[in-house]
């Protein structure tokens, strides 16, 4: 493990330049970057799981875990599929993970746990006798806690509890939030619902990338849609949320003619 902590110290900030640089790795070239071959690649794979481990001990979404992928450019396959992982926990443990905005003070957090980790020959060992592995999975999805519900909100929050974000390290266009508004005038783009109104007598309605920037979607009001929560929870985590991407992209090109007069 001491070889692997090791690494994994040399690893970070080449982990954290490219995450800052909106870049990804693969495992060979993150070898190579290391000083090793392509053929090391598993060694990284190991490295990257010492890495989210630190993250996870510093209640961190995983930063390796999305920044460092297979030769394909897709997430590590074989991570978070043990039998007792439901699909939805890897699932939400990725979203989760994309959806962050890493900062500073994650990074230095990441690095700090990193440190308490040494010596340790099985970290995920370790981290069970702090925390149960299903509790520990449940936190890492954002499930039952303040970020999981402030996920949902793909556009960002005003609690100054939080950083908005919107995928990797993506910034959003105020702008753009507030014209989408303007153009829903208050119905949900998607059902028609009226949204309740809020404090200053303005209806409430979340705006949604449709499709996230995070996959290369753009933050332009073509891609924009203003919804109810109660559909905005079910276009990130509902069994049908693939049909209504579909149905939303058809709904807001007949929105945007109408408001271009077209």
């Amino acid at each position: 493990m001491t070889k692997l902590h090791d690494e994994a110290r040399k690893l970070l900030p080449i982990v954290v330049a490219a995450a800052r640089s909106h870049q990804f790795l693969t495992y060979q070239t993150a070898a190579l970057k290391l000083g090793r071959t392509k053929n090391h690649a598993r060694m990284v794979a190991q490295v990257c799981n010492v890495l989210d481990a630190a993250a996870a001990l510093a209640d961190v979404p995983l930063l390796a875990l999305i920044t460092v992928l297979e030769a394909d450019n897709r997430i590590n396959r074989n991570a978070w599929t043990a039998k007792d992982v439901e699909p939805w926990i890897r699932e939400a443990i990725i979203k989760r993970s994309l959806q962050h905005t890493f900062t500073k003070a994650d990074f230095d957090a990441i690095a700090k746990a990193l440190e308490q980790l040494q010596g340790m020959s099985d970290p995920w060992a370790y981290l069970r006798t702090l925390m149960p592995a299903k509790q520990r999975r449940l936190q890492l999805a954002g499930v039952g806690t303040a970020a999981y519900s402030d996920a949902i909100d793909d556009l960002g929050t005003d609690s100054p509890a939080y950083v908005p974000y919107t995928g990797k390290r993506y910034a959003r266009d105020p702008k753009i939030r507030e014209a989408v508004k303007q153009r829903a005038d208050g119905k949900c783009e998607y059902c028609g619902d009226i949204g309740f109104e809020c404090d200053n007598g303005a209806p409430y309605l979340e705006c949604h990338h449709i499709l996230a920037l995070a996959k290369d979607g753009a933050d332009r009001m073509t891609n924009v849609i203003a919804i109810c929560p109660g559909d905005h929870r079910e276009a990130h985590f509902g069994k049908k949320r693939a049909e209504m991407e579909e149905e939303m992209i058809a709904k807001v090109k007949l929105a945007e003619k109408k408001r271009l007069g077209e």
